[in-house]
């Protein structure tokens, strides 16, 4: 496994798990002013939605998708890590935006790199796809 799909699923499991944690406290009843905050369900759908299964999905396609037949096997691997960077970073500023409402501006800025990058691997990825039994 390349290390930039390790290092994509580990930050993917470990959004699964921050983003359960915030949907247990938007199940819960206790303490009921927390459950009840509407930033804790923006940062949910962020969490799930973005670090948990898109990140997952990048990273399991970048690693198992067929690899060039010349070198690099994955495509450009500086194009991959700008794009994992650019990744966490709109992530991060989405999740910004959720979770503070002073910082709401954050959030747009957060989905467009997000989208940006997904983009990205998206052209990063295509080329390697191919029909079945294809060399």
């Amino acid at each position: 496994m390349p290390r930039l799909s390790a290092l994509m699923i580990r930050l993917a499991l470990v959004s699964l798990l921050l983003g359960s944690t915030v949907g247990a406290l938007l199940l819960s009843q206790y303490p009921p002013a927390l459950s009840r905050l509407p930033q804790l369900r923006g940062l949910h759908r962020d969490l799930m939605l973005f670090g948990w299964l898109v990140q997952f999905v990048l990273g399991v396609a970048y690693w198992i998708l067929p690899r060039h037949a010349s070198r690099p096997e994955r495509g450009p691997g500086a194009l991959a890590a700008t794009a994992v960077a650019l990744f966490q970073g709109g992530l991060v500023l989405a999740l910004l935006g959720a979770a503070a409402p002073a910082l709401h501006a954050f959030a747009p800025a957060g989905r467009l790199l997000l989208a940006g990058a997904s983009l990205l691997f998206a052209l990063l990825l295509l080329p390697r796809i191919k029909p079945f039994g294809t060399p």
